[in-house]
């Protein structure tokens, strides 16, 4: 009986960590900056599906960190 309540337990733990994190997911909406003067343009550059602006990334050498940045037109060509 106790094995049952945990893996019933457990199943509804990972269901609803999953829940709670599925919308977010992996990719944040596009920052205005990048968040600290750490970071470095890596030379991409991609146009973000859902809102259709061209977005640059940026990343954190000593954490490995990646950020996404809404592109400026007076921004790298």
């Amino acid at each position: 009986m106790t094995a049952w309540l945990v893996l019933v337990g457990a199943f509804l733990a990972v269901t609803l960590i999953w829940l709670l994190f599925r919308t977010g997911g992996y990719k944040r909406r596009p920052l205005d900056a990048p968040p600290g003067l750490d970071y470095r343009f890596t030379g991409e550059r991609f146009v973000d599906p859902p809102t259709g602006e061209t977005v640059e990334v940026w990343c954190c050498p000593k954490t490995g960190e990646r950020a996404y940045v809404r592109a400026r037109a007076d921004s790298r060509a």
